[in-house]
């Protein structure tokens, strides 16, 4: 029952986005005009898991290893953690759309990695490139 009990992470999305002045979001894959990282993922159904507050803590690396955003760090017993930053999802066994935003500015050409640990249990990745 408790692996039956997890929660799955699906269509996890990251990408770039330029902020106009109106406040309106254009998606971009260019580094230098990037001004936020929109990191968007679904919680799928679950009968047996445990409705309530979930906390989910995001790490977005760039091209250079760097940890973006808060870089706070977290432990649990041995394991420690350092993440971008953490969503609390409302869950109440039906699917969840959870999008956050990840304000930056000078974001480098290159390869990121976006990983989603429930505690210190990654349950989804994904990578997308900036040129």
């Amino acid at each position: 029952v408790e692996k039956g009990a997890k929660l799955t992470i699906l269509n996890m999305k990251t990408s770039a986005y330029k902020v106009r002045n109106s406040g309106k979001q254009i998606e971009t894959d260019k580094a230098r005009r990037a001004d936020v990282l929109k990191v968007s993922f679904t919680i799928a159904e679950n009968q047996i898991a445990k409705s309530g507050d979930k906390v989910y803590y995001v790490q977005v690396i760039d091209s250079k290893n760097n940890v973006l955003g808060d870089k706070k760090i977290i432990d649990f017993g041995a394991d420690s953690l350092t993440y971008s930053f953490m969503t609390t999802v409302k869950y109440e066994n039906k699917t969840v759309q959870v999008t956050e935003n990840l304000p930056g500015k000078d974001f480098e050409k290159g390869t990121y990695f976006v990983n989603v640990f429930d505690k210190n249990q990654m349950v989804s990745k994904t990578s997308f490139v900036l040129e």
